[in-house]
């Protein structure tokens, strides 16, 4: 499905990705990003993560380690003692076979009414046991080792994807806290306004200019304005609150920004739309998903096939009535085995399948519903750079002629052709078009950087080159 059509009369500067960031200045919104990542809770919860990813595969690594298991043993019984030392390494290999090797001594101590013949024994032995029906192949016994690493992989694509989550809720809240600055001026203004205006009412009443009336409707505008300066103050607060918890700082904590909103200028790939979905995070873990449930769907079918192995034992024995006598091992002995591990039952296997059968499908049709959604969010991305767009260009517009109608309310009011009521309407009139323009361009700015996200390509190289 082609989104070129929806790149029309969108303010979009697309070109090929440098491979390397210029030498100006960074804007201080990628210092902001750099804080979050570093000391936001979510960063915190993003490493952890990363780290026990590693954890599982140091532990499915473990497996095809050779493991050392001790061999001590000490028991009382009326009239004897006995004692059992020894060490034994074991070790399974990627292709199922298991090798045992190790040696053991055991000691028998009886009392002065019993006599105890060959009370001490050695062994040293070596067994090895292969899987020949389900067990048999690196394949099958890589099967756990395979999907931690994948699942490692999976949790790095999340990592990456919780990045741009933090990029973007840290952008938005920068914005945010910058609109109110904006609003926090205006609030000051209008109220310095209303109060110049309301001397202007009560002189040019005292000399009979204007009615009554007109310095009552100046003190009504002055008490208004003095009314939203409280609240903007209020919800300033609530901004630069909201911005310090996003950076992980603490309430007192110090921080310095430009009060001015500057146009963001979304820089995209040359070539994004063909690899959009190929290159987006959600595709990729899904990519993943569909990867490790072949693997498993792969160990549960094996897992059909009885779990038989063969083995071959190697012993070296010896005993006597000492330890000299024991170590000397003259005694060989082997013995060759085959064994059923499994049931003849295969209920629990069968049940397996086809649990990941419906596993697989559900993932074939996530696949398809996924595919839609990242196509349809893209488009409406742009939609929305597009729909911002315009109402900025349109607010724009609007400012202008609501300077050209306060210019006019003036005049006709200083000639005395019009009451305050119009000079009034038509401050705050111009007042609200400053307003809707910082609106605007914060709107302009969050489709842009949202576009960025659903995209997958939103990361502080992004910033860089399209935060001005």
């Amino acid at each position: 499905m082609s989104l070129r059509p929806f790149l029309f009369v969108i303010s979009l500067w697309v070109i090929q990705l440098p491979q390397a960031a210029g030498a100006v200045q960074d804007h201080e919104l990628l210092s902001f990003v750099n804080l979050a990542m570093l000391q936001s809770d979510a960063a915190f919860t993003v490493r952890d993560e990363k780290i026990l990813g590693s954890l599982d595969i140091k532990v499915a690594e473990q497996q095809f380690v050779t493991r050392i298991v001790p061999l001590t043993t000490v028991g009382f019984t009326q009239g004897t003692g006995s004692q059992q030392l020894g060490v034994e390494f074991q070790r399974d290999m990627e292709a199922g076979t298991e090798v045992t090797y190790g040696v053991v001594g055991n000691r028998v101590e009886e009392d002065s009414d019993y006599v105890i013949e060959n009370s001490h024994s050695a062994k040293a032995f070596v067994r090895i046991s292969q899987g020949i029906f389900r067990r048999w192949g690196q394949e099958y016994n890589l099967t756990g080792l395979d999907v931690a690493r994948l699942q490692n992989g999976l949790n790095q694509i999340s990592a990456d994807h919780a990045l741009q989550t933090i990029t973007l809720e840290t952008v938005r809240k920068y914005y945010a806290l910058l609109l109110e600055d904006h609003l926090l001026q205006k609030s000051h203004e209008a109220l310095e306004r209303s109060k110049e205006h309301l001397e202007s009412a009560k002189s040019r009443q005292s000399v009979g200019l204007v009615s009554k009336v007109d310095v009552y409707r100046a003190e009504l505008a002055a008490l208004a304005a003095e009314n939203l300066l409280h609240n903007q103050k209020r919800s300033r607060q609530r901004a630069l609150d909201d911005f310090r918890e996003q950076l992980g700082m603490e309430e007192d904590s110090a921080l310095n920004w430009h009060e001015s909103i500057q146009k963001i200028l979304p820089v995209l790939p040359e070539d994004w739309e063909k690899n959009v979905i190929a290159n987006h995070l959600e595709w990729r873990k899904y990519l993943t998903n569909v990867e490790i449930a072949k693997r498993e769907m792969y160990k549960v079918k094996r897992d059909l096939l009885p779990d038989v192995d063969v083995s071959l034992t190697l012993e070296q024995r010896g005993d006597g009535d000492s330890i000299e006598e024991a170590i000397a091992l003259d005694d060989t002995n082997w013995s060759f085995q085959v064994q059923m591990n499994s049931p003849i039952n295969s209920v629990m296997e069968e049940a397996a399948v086809t649990r990941k059968s419906m596993e697989q499908a559900k993932l074939r049709r996530e696949g398809k519903a996924l595919r839609r959604k990242i196509v349809r969010e893209v488009r409406d991305g742009l939609d929305d750079l597009k729909t911002a767009e315009l109402q900025h260009q349109l607010n724009r517009r609007q400012l202008e002629q609501a300077d050209l109608a306060l210019d006019l309310a003036k005049i006709r009011y200083e000639k005395g052709l019009s009451d305050n009521l119009d000079m009034l309407d038509a401050e705050a009139a111009f007042s609200d078009a400053e307003l809707a323009i910082s609106r605007s361009l914060v709107a302009y700015n969050n489709a842009a950087v949202h576009l960025a996200y659903v995209m997958g390509i939103l990361d502080t190289d992004w910033l860089r080159m399209s935060v001005r």
